[in-house]
C-alpha cells in the first residue's frame, strides 16, 4: 500500500519539478493525506537548501526560513541531478526535495546541485 502511494507521488514529483504534485512554483512544504486500502497515510514533501548532513539525517532550510531535519536511512533512495547517488553525495548548499511517508525516514531525496557549487566541486 505504501509502495503504491510512493510510486504515484514520485511519478508526480519527478514529472513536473516546478509544480511537483500539482504544487505551485515556490512551494517548500506539503502534507498530502490519502487513504489506501482503508488505511490513512500522510505523504510529507519538503524542499530547501541543505544546511547539514549526517549518516542519520539531513537538515534543509526551506525558502520560508524554516529548518527541517529529515531522518534518512539505508533504504533512502538518492537522486543527484537525476542520477542515482548516495547519501554521502549530498553536500551543504544543494537544493533537496525529500519525501517521507507517515513520519518515517525519507523514502527519497532528490538533489539539485546549483551550477555555482558544481563549478567549485570541479576545482
Amino acid at each position: 500500500m505504501k509502495t503504491a502511494l510512493i510510486a504515484l507521488t514520485a511519478a508526480l514529483v519527478l514529472a513536473a519539478p516546478a509544480t511537483a504534485a500539482g504544487l505551485p512554483a515556490g512551494w517548500t512544504h506539503a502534507e498530502i493525506n490519502v487513504v489506501i486500502g482503508r488505511v490513512p497515510h500522510t505523504l510529507v514533501l519538503d524542499r530547501g537548501r541543505v544546511t547539514a548532513t549526517s549518516a542519520q539525517s539531513l537538515t534543509i532550510r526551506e525558502q520560508d526560513g524554516n529548518s527541517v531535519q529529515v531522518d534518512v536511512g539505508p533504504a533512502t533512495q538518492v537522486l543527484v541531478d537525476g542520477r542515482p547517488g548516495q547519501l554521502t553525495d549530498i553536500r551543504r548548499g544543494v537544493i533537496a526535495v525529500t519525501e517521507r511517508v507517515d513520519g518515517g525516514a525519507a523514502r527519497s531525496v532528490r538533489v539539485h546541485v546549483p551550477p555555482r557549487l558544481a563549478r567549485l566541486a570541479r576545482r
